[in-house]
């Protein structure tokens, strides 16, 4: 089992992890990557057909990102996501906005136990905003499974199936959403 690190909110793309090339570019991270993805976010959680309990306070975000990983298998990326405003039925309680933000992690790629085929396992995320209204406040995101579902001009691909996480913010407001991700990781080069 391999140990690699990226940081995501949505459908992740993954090359499968190599062994350094005999002169692989000393300063360039062993793995580079991009991550995309939505989220239903929902304060007050989901029921079991994945709905917001209240659709009034749900809303969505969009994001891409990018980011390194090092030989010691730590991620840092960065990113940007635009939120839309509250929907449903009842007053809006999310306004819509857009943010930049940098985030930390790590990740093995590793069979299941029930076998099946590769699982890309990510751990938890922290980060903070750099810009949009939560500038300046850190934020944790709980850890998550993909599978492998694809091969595509040398990079594995991982997603396929909705992620639920937990979002923390800084100010300890929490919240659920559920995520479709996709991260598209490639390795270094030769010089």
């Amino acid at each position: 089992m391999r140990t690699v690190s990226c940081s995501c909110l949505l459908t992740m793309l993954i090359a499968p992890a190599l062994a350094d090339p005999v002169r692989a570019n000393a300063n360039t991270p062993p793995f580079t990557y991009r991550s995309s993805g939505t989220c239903l976010a929902s304060p007050e959680g989901f029921n079991a057909k994945m709905e917001p309990v209240n659709s009034g306070v749900a809303w969505t975000t969009t994001f891409s990102s990018s980011g390194s990983i090092d030989d010691q298998g730590t991620a840092n990326e960065v990113g940007q996501a635009l939120d839309t405003a509250s929907f449903g039925a009842g007053p809006r309680m999310h306004t819509p906005a857009a943010h930049a933000y940098s985030a930390v992690f790590t990740a093995t790629v590793g069979e299941p136990a029930a076998g099946g085929g590769a699982v890309l396992r990510v751990g938890a995320i922290s980060g903070s905003f750099s810009a949009g209204p939560n500038a300046g406040q850190s934020f944790s995101l709980s850890g998550f499974e993909l599978k492998k579902v694809a091969r595509d001009n040398g990079a594995d691909v991982y997603g396929n199936v909705p992620v639920t996480q937990t979002l923390s913010l800084g100010g300890g407001k929490k919240f659920e959403r559920i995520c479709i991700l996709t991260v598209s990781m490639t390795p270094r080069l030769l010089d």
